[in-house]
């Protein structure tokens, strides 16, 4: 008996099955299969089935199913114009656009060793987008739908640079079966490397330069005592554009302002090599 009633409802959850399947193929094209999803890392209550989905997989016990027909998208949806503007990019509308409805920039932004700035503005300089773009602009008019004309040129010359890249590779010359012919490789006995000659000229007599961490200065060895250096206990830390000493727990992005930081030791001067 309870075979036979096993038997059963394998059975019928086959046909359950098909149907669900039948249904899925049919609604590829015409409709959306709309199911509760749980999981955490959507931005809807709902999932989108498809007809590659299976059932066992999909749904689930006493869940709710609803089957929505696909929305038409019309062509008088129209979008709201946004103005191309160098540091405006806002949605506006013609109705009310005037000479003083837009501040923006004039140049276009630099980036450069992780730092920001409008080039028309350099005295304001940032690391990240959101405080490039919170930077006032320094031009006020209408919004505008047509980039300026440095952006014009801009993306001409990067069209321009592409076509001529393509056609180098069209006028190149191919293979004739297809295939590049293997590279001919020719071992040569390997030399001794050569001596890397110092960059820096040679100190006179009585001159030495200090190899400590954030000094390396060039001093009199006479006047060297106790205090007379004052450095870094350990080795600069450069990681993704930061610049820090681990020594002191100091981090910076200009290199300019991480030269500046005081050492934390104090100490002769110890001559390099």
């Amino acid at each position: 008996m309870c075979q036979e009633a096993y038997a059963v409802c394998a059975a019928s959850s086959y046909f359950f099955n098909c149907i669900i399947l039948d249904i899925l193929k049919w609604t590829t094209v015409r409709c959306f299969k709309q199911v509760k999803d749980s999981s955490p890392f959507t931005h809807t209550s709902h999932k989108l089935l498809r007809s590659t989905d299976t059932p066992e997989r999909s749904f689930e016990d006493k869940a709710e199913v609803r089957v929505v027909p696909k929305p038409v998208a019309t062509a008088s949806q129209d979008k709201t114009p946004r103005c191309k503007n160098y540091g405006c990019q806002c949605e506006f509308d013609e109705s009310s656009n005037h000479e003083a409805a837009c501040r923006h920039h004039k140049s276009p932004p630099v980036f450069h060793d992780t730092r920001k700035w409008w080039s028309c503005c350099e005295g304001t300089k940032v690391y990240s987008f959101d405080e490039l773009f919170q930077i006032p602009g320094c031009q006020v008019g209408a919004h505008s739908l047509q980039p300026p004309p440095q952006e014009v040129e801009r993306k001409a010359a990067i069209s321009e640079a592409t076509s001529k890249a393509l056609k180098m590779h069209e006028e190149a010359e191919k293979p004739v079966q297809g295939r590049a012919p293997p590279p001919t490789q020719v071992f040569k006995p390997s030399e001794p490397p050569e001596k890397k000659q110092p960059n820096r000229p040679p100190l006179p007599v009585g001159r030495a330069r200090c190899r400590h961490y954030g000094c390396q200065n060039e001093y009199a060895t006479a006047d060297n005592g106790e205090s007379a250096c004052r450095y870094h206990a350990q080795a600069p830390v450069f990681h993704e554009g930061t610049k820090s000493w681990p020594c002191c727990n100091v981090k910076k992005w200009d290199f300019d302002e991480f030269l500046a930081v005081p050492g934390c030791c104090t100490g002769p001067h110890e001559p390099s090599d």
